[in-house]
């Protein structure tokens, strides 16, 4: 009796034990406060007034400022006061990130104000994106302080017009990374000043989503261009255009280019030699007038390539395979290729022949492809090329057969591979057998390939990466 006494008063005065009311957050450092909150929208950050006193001025020395009008009952008027007071509100507190996203509003008198303002509080990183779905024939000129910030790193840009520039030499001095969206070919044009007056330039993205013409022209002059991308979409219907994107590359220190787009691109470049890796995604690109010599141009401009990834259907297209021919790609070595269904195989041995030092390969030869065909077009026998690559003879030493279905085409190349690679140390198949016993015969079928490697081994993972 007197336990269960005991046992009741225990638990009455845990009951009783008045709660902790204490407000740790608020009696955290104002530089902790202030790093919590950038993580944060702005329009939040600035709803924490609310909590204390403790919290009235908090939120206006958080170093990002984070403005976003997405909003479904949008008011313009209301949402330039938020953004004036925002900023007005700084004090003498620099400003690392100003984002500014805007999806409703129709003008922008104040967007120079707005840069403005960031800049004499020593901005480090601007991303202004402007009614991303609309354009504007107008030119968007961007004010002239711009030019000249010393603090600026970081330039993100995608605005609804045509960008007009007037740059010269001492521009963006310390911009490293830049991030722009081309809106049509003639912007591309006022684009190409901006891309040849900054001087410490490394990280170079430009987005295009072309409506009209047939050429897409980028020139760029970066003499500290380390990496490039371009994403090229143009809204087209049917399988057959002749849309092409040129860029012409004053780059001597690029070392990482990749393209993805469904439309031809074109590199060429004054001098590439630091070139190491390079990824070509052209997606449900079959074909194009020119497609053989436009390929060879290709190539040849990021022949010096260590890393070389390529996903199209127009690489391996039957009509066309057999009439381009790859430059040589001597200092390739690893080699990913993602065919479509409806590619030929030949376009695998042109790779090889063309690749005399390569020491990786991967290939995928079932990616979906976006025209419908007959299925006579998806049926390709392997034809043995009439000399063996030289990189089979001497270098190749890892093939990856990715989603092998055994089919009796990718048997017989998986056979050729095995009967002639030299120096071979792994073949590994990535499989969709579902059960054991599948796999368990693939495994007996394989190993009676004759193998010309001595130390070749055979593996089936149990787990595929797929990287491209």
């Amino acid at each position: 009796m007197r336990k269960r006494e005991k046992s009741t008063m225990r638990s009455n005065s845990k009951l009783q034990r008045p709660a902790c009311t204490e407000d740790r957050i608020s009696g955290l450092p104002d530089e902790i406060l202030c790093h919590i909150l950038s993580f944060l929208p702005t329009v939040q950050a600035v709803r924490t007034t609310i909590l204390s006193h403790r919290w009235n001025h908090v939120w206006a020395s958080v170093p990002n400022i984070d403005l976003c009008d997405d909003i479904e009952e949008f008011d313009q008027e209301r949402f330039a006061g938020f953004v004036d007071h925002v900023l007005s509100s700084r004090g003498n507190s620099s400003i690392h990130r100003f984002r500014l996203h805007t999806k409703y509003m129709a003008e922008f008198p104040w967007l120079d104000d707005w840069i403005c303002t960031a800049i004499t509080h020593n901005v480090v990183e601007l991303d202004v994106d402007l009614a991303r779905d609309s354009f504007s024939s107008k030119p968007f000129e961007l004010p002239r302080s711009l030019y000249m910030c010393k603090t600026l790193v970081v330039l993100k840009l995608k605005l609804p017009s045509i960008i007009t520039f007037a740059p010269h030499s001492d521009c963006f001095p310390s911009l490293k990374f830049l991030h722009v969206n081309v809106a049509c070919p003639d912007a591309a044009d006022s684009m190409g000043k901006l891309f040849t007056c900054c001087p410490v330039l490394e990280d170079l993205t430009i987005e295009a989503e072309p409506d009209g013409g047939s050429v897409l022209n980028v020139n760029i002059s970066a003499p500290h261009l380390k990496r490039l991308r371009m994403n090229v979409l143009l809204c087209i219907i049917g399988e057959y255009y002749d849309y092409k994107t040129f860029i012409n590359a004053n780059t001597p220190n690029l070392e990482k280019f990749s393209f993805d787009g469904n439309v031809l691109a074109v590199f060429s470049s004054k001098d590439a030699k630091s070139l190491k890796i390079a990824k070509n995604n052209f997606e449900g690109l079959h074909a194009v007038s020119d497609a053989a010599e436009l390929l060879h141009r290709h190539f040849a401009g990021i022949g010096n390539v260590e890393y070389l990834g390529v996903s199209a259907p127009i690489f391996g297209d039957p009509r066309i395979v057999y009439r381009y021919r790859l430059p040589m790609l001597n200092n390739l070595k690893r080699l990913v290729l993602l065919f479509q269904s409806c590619c030929s195989w030949q376009s695998l041995i042109n790779f090889l022949n063309a690749s005399p030092n390569l020491e990786s390969l991967t290939f995928n030869k079932h990616a979906k492809c976006l025209k419908q065909h007959d299925k006579d077009e998806l049926v390709h026998e392997w034809t043995p090329p009439e000399s063996v690559p030289i990189c089979l003879l001497s270098h190749l030493k890892t093939v990856r057969m990715q989603r092998f279905r055994q089919r009796s085409d990718e048997m017989k190349v998986a056979e050729y591979l095995l009967k002639h690679s030299e120096v071979l140390d792994y073949m590994i198949f990535c499989t969709r057998a579902t059960y054991l016993r599948e796999e368990k015969k693939l495994w007996d079928e394989v190993q009676k390939f004759p193998r010309v490697s001595q130390t070749c081994e055979i593996i089936f993972p149990k787990v595929c990466t797929e990287n491209f």
